[in-house]
Parts: structure tokens; sequence; C-alpha cells
């Protein structure tokens, strides 16, 4: 399949898309760019769920041109990256708001007590495992307290958070969940992920919340299962030589295809351990760095657009 930039999964977030050509090029320019400069944060999902999956990114965020991460603050694999992240405060770190737990044989909760977020676990007090069932029985103020308490502990542990993002969409799941996301998100004055392809956001509760502060991405993609079939540097190499000006974040996943990522993603090839090496693979290639450079695409960081615009007096 053609690889379609217009194309959307709230669940799987497979490819989001849609211009607000006006507001990237008043973006650009804040940060210093050209207006119709090809912006791209290279964003790594996912720290935090692993061991493989923390060893793979940093090697990535260190190597280049990965620039960007999001971590999973319920997971098991937390205090490692929590670690790295507090002694490496130069990188761009935000929080992958987490409320399901998808794997087989492996699973999380919430970081808030049980009894406060009731809505959102099952009867062995993990998540749901899929998204519809998240936003089918949780209440949006449990939601709300969840995602606000995961943001506490990263803080706890001493975490620059640059921005926030959404786990599978989960958090974007309904009108009221990206209510709550959104209101966590100014509550610490961070940007959060957004994205006009998201169902939600063209509710007018939506549109009433968003400000000119607020980060609305041109184009958010991330590959999907027919992509990884034919290949992920076929998909990659098409993506970055056809990235268009704007703001763009593209999403990754990064681990090695070792012991312990295939028993995490048992029955689950996609968005596997054989996933995200070739992610790995394909972004610590020379090929991908020059990709870059020859399309003078400019890397930017949440880091920047939370400091140049969200929190910019």
């Amino acid at each position: 399949m053609k690889f379609a930039p217009r194309k959307f999964s709230i669940i799987f977030l497979l490819v989001w898309s849609y211009s607000a050509l006006g507001q990237a090029e008043n973006i650009a320019e804040k940060l210093g760019y050209p207006k119709d400069a090809k912006m791209l944060i290279i964003h790594a999902d996912d720290l935090g769920m692993s061991n493989s999956e923390n060893r793979a990114s940093i090697e990535g965020l260190e190597m280049g041109p990965v620039n960007s991460a999001s971590i999973m603050v319920p997971c098991p694999w937390f205090p490692e990256i929590a670690s790295y992240a507090k002694t490496h405060q130069h990188v761009d770190f935000g929080l992958h708001l987490t409320l399901n737990s998808e794997w087989k044989n492996y699973k999380w909760g919430p970081v808030s007590a049980k009894d406060s977020v009731a809505t959102l676990v099952n009867s062995q007090g993990y998540f749901f495992d899929n998204v519809p069932e998240v936003v089918q029985k949780g209440d949006p103020d449990h939601v709300e307290i969840e995602l606000r308490n995961q943001v506490l502990k990263a803080k706890k542990e001493g975490i620059d958070i640059t921005h926030l993002d959404a786990h599978m969409g989960a958090a974007m799941g309904s009108v009221d969940f990206l209510a709550a996301y959104i209101k966590v998100g100014r509550e610490f004055n961070l940007p959060v992920l957004l994205d006009d392809a998201i169902p939600a956001m063209a509710d007018t509760k939506i549109q009433e919340m968003l400000g000119p502060k607020d980060i609305v991405m041109d184009r958010t993609m991330s590959a999907n299962p027919t992509n990884f079939a034919n290949g992920m540097d076929v998909f990659y190499t098409s993506i970055l030589n056809e990235l268009e000006p704007g703001l763009n974040c593209l999403l990754i996943h990064l681990a090695y295809d070792d012991v312990e990522m295939r028993a995490i993603t048992v029955d689950h090839p996609d968005w596997g351990a054989a996933w995200r090496q070739a992610d790995f693979d394909f972004f610590n290639s020379k090929e991908a760095k020059k990709l870059v450079e020859d399309n003078n695409i400019v890397l930017v960081t949440w880091k920047m657009l939370r400091d140049k615009i969200v929190r910019a007096d």
C-alpha cells in the first residue's frame, strides 16, 4: 500500500495529518526559522517499557538523528530511564501518558491508588488491554487524576519534562479524555501533542480550549503493518524525501530484537521486537542522517517548542 499521509487511526497512531500551515509558519518563525521550513521531530515512544527499549532508545538519542523521546511512567523499567533522564537534562524527554496495558503476558497499572481510579483497572488491578475498553469504561475524572499523577511522579524523579503525548492515543480517545489531557498539560505549562486529525479535536469544547500557545502538528506520522511488511527503510526513506513544510512529528519505536522484547511482544508481530529493531537499524544508519541533511530538514525538539512558545512571555 502506498503511504497515505491523510489516514489516521486513533488507536494505533498509524498516520496523523491535515495541515494548519498558517500556524506552522508562525511556529517556524517563533523558533527562528523561515516560515516554509520543513521542521521535524523524530520521536521515540515507549521508553520505560523494557530494558531493551531503554538501551536502544538511549543509543538512538545519543547517535542521532533521533532527537526526542517519551517515557511511560507506570511501566516496570521507568526507574532506569528516569535515572538516565535526571542526569542527562539536555535530552528531550516527554511523558508517554499511559492508560492501557496491551501486551499478552506483560502488564502494568496506574501510579495512582487503584480505588481513586477504579474505572481504569480490570479485576487484576492492571490497565485494560485495549483502548476502546478504556474509553468505554473510563471515567474522565479518573483519567485526569491518573495523568496528573504520572506527571507528578516523573517530576519527583527529577525529569525535566518537555511535553506530554498519549500511548496508543488512549488519552485522546474521547472529547472528555482529550480535555483532561489538555488540562493537565496546562497545569504544568507543558505542550501536549495535538493534531487536527484526532476526531475529538473537532468538538466545540476542545476548540474553545485551544489558544495561541497550543502546539498543533501539521502532520504526525508513524509506520503501520503494511509499511513494516514492505520494509521500514522504504517507508522512512519516503517520509524523509517527501516531507512537507510545516511542523511534523515522526513517531518511532526503538528496541533490540532480543529475548526480553520477544517475550514481551509474544503473539504480537505488529509493533513487536523485529519491528522495533528495524526502526533502530534505520535511524542509526548513515543513510538516515544523510536523508535529513539532503532534504534540508530542520530537526526541532519539544523543549524548543516548550521554552520558545508555551513558556514564552
